[in-house]
């Protein structure tokens, strides 16, 4: 399923109150979701804001910031400054030499810092000798460990870490099965392993003891649509926004009442992997089947070359022509997309020809490559791996433009970062050629595992992704130019 449904999630968690709030500095972003975000730093990069933290960086879009609350700069040594959790932290002046008259340092504030794993753990540990020694304290202390466990569980799911993220809302509703930050954590992680049976059935009970919370409702939309439940997204939807309302889920109410208005009268039929709707009045008696046929050809290969087995079903949506533009506003010249769903516009065949039958596996690789990385592999990837596997290639016009680049630019540096479909699949091809495609496969692996694309390349191939474009134009040039 898209990952947008887990990033909203892990954005509600992250806007759970951390303890160690009161003794750390840090910047506040408010999103316009009513979550909110604690910074270590802040960067604007675009349209983006990135939000450093010492488990990582969260990229949110500039238009879903509502506010920055920025912290007042404070040495660690200032009085008032807060110590390390626990106390013991220094309560005088600041004895820097370096130190302003008024006790700051000088130029830039101390570093702001997020309690690490290890202290949250010890706090934990704290807590629970707690509730032994003194029983009468227990209800307190347990909600202490509730948010904490919620706080480790944000942690791994944003790491990546599904198993641990489990643990740690499972231990969480332990304390306080109630809790609505566990039970969306534990939904959102469920989802993130693509277990939408188990996220819903969560969800729904979560619900119902708190139908007063957007961010659940908001998620079991996601799980309905992503299960082909059209009716049941749109309602949990427009509840979700009646309690909260945000452009971005009035974005994707607006889609899928669009989507829903054309797909509403398709026949839908289930094969053992994939979820078929289709124009039934238009499409040739036999080609619900000759589809579903092939697709299942397809994905057992698909799942031996990329060691992955999607664990949900696959929705195939397929559109006549002008509905297929009108449903996904698509631009003319796209034959097919991939957004969480395979959507393509080949309803008015009577038969399933070759075309029709490379398409369809451009976007099942789509799936593939989607849910191998865990939604982070860039388009070129994305693009270049799904146009090899529907048996492309380069041609010598393509080559020889692509080497003509490469050799006109003074500075090689930023050669091969821009994207088009002629470079994605030579570059794809180059390193299909010098690594081999397990390595690739293997790339993909340490991206799902929360790897950059940057440090995935250098930790499987041993060369960084700059070395590998410059080879790349290198091997152009030689072929093409010499």
């Amino acid at each position: 399923m898209p990952r947008s449904p887990i990033r909203r999630a892990l954005m509600a968690i992250l806007a759970l109150s951390l303890p160690f709030a009161g003794s750390c500095r840090a910047d506040v972003v408010r999103l316009k979701n009513g979550a909110t975000i604690v910074a270590d730093t802040l960067e604007e990069r675009g349209d983006d804001l990135l939000i450093h933290q010492a488990q990582g960086t969260i990229v949110v879009p500039r238009s879903e910031v509502a506010s920055i609350e920025r912290a007042p700069a404070a040495a660690p040594g200032r009085p008032g400054a807060p110590g390390p959790p626990g106390g013991g932290g220094p309560s005088g002046p600041a004895t820097s030499p370096d130190a302003a008259p008024d006790g700051s340092a000088p130029g830039a504030a101390a570093p702001p810092r997020i309690p690490s794993r290890e202290e949250i753990l010890k706090r934990i540990d704290e807590l629970d000798r707690r509730i032994r020694d003194y029983p009468m304290a227990r209800a307190e202390n347990g909600k202490q460990i509730v948010s904490l466990l919620n706080l480790l569980g944000m942690q791994a799911l944003q790491g990546r870490n599904d198993d641990e993220a489990l643990q740690r809302f499972l231990q969480a509703l332990g304390y306080d099965p109630h809790n609505a930050r566990s039970q969306l954590g534990l939904s959102a992680t469920y989802v993130a392993q693509g277990q939408d049976v188990q996220a819903r059935a969560t969800l729904e009970l979560a619900v119902l003891e708190h139908p007063e919370d957007a961010d659940l409702r908001t998620l079991l939309g996601d799980v309905y649509d992503s299960q082909e439940r059209p009716e049941d997204a749109l309602a949990a939807w427009k509840k979700a926004y009646a309690l909260k309302p945000t452009p971005a889920l009035q974005r994707r109410i607006d889609k899928l009442e669009r989507e829903h208005g054309i797909d509403a009268g398709y026949r839908q039929s289930e094969a053992a992997h994939f979820t078929l709707k289709y124009d039934g009045e238009r499409a040739g008696p036999d080609l619900d089947a000759g589809i579903t046929a092939y697709l299942e050809e397809q994905f057992t290969g698909l799942v031996t070359r990329f060691e992955y087995y999607p664990r949900q079903p696959i929705v195939v949506i397929v559109y006549p022509k002008r509905q297929f533009y009108e449903a996904t506003l698509a631009e003319s010249n796209v034959a097919g997309l991939f957004d969480g769903k395979i959507r393509v516009p080949i309803g008015g065949l009577q038969q399933l020809n070759g075309e029709a039958r490379k398409v369809l596996l451009h976007e099942l690789t789509h799936a593939f490559v989607a849910g191998k990385s865990h939604g982070t592999a860039p388009r070129w990837l994305q693009e270049g791996l799904a146009q090899q596997a529907e048996g492309k290639a380069t041609s010598t016009v393509a080559g020889l433009a692509l080497a003509r680049q490469y050799e006109a630019l003074s500075e090689k540096e930023g050669w091969g970062q821009g994207f088009s479909y002629e470079s994605a699949l030579s570059f794809v091809e180059f390193l299909i050629e010098r690594e081999g495609f397990p390595h690739l496969v293997d790339v993909l692996e340490a991206m799902g595992t929360g790897a950059t694309i940057e440090d995935a390349f250098q930790r499987v191939t041993r060369y960084s992704l700059r070395e590998l474009r410059d080879a790349w134009g290198q091997a152009l040039a030689a072929k093409y130019l010499k």
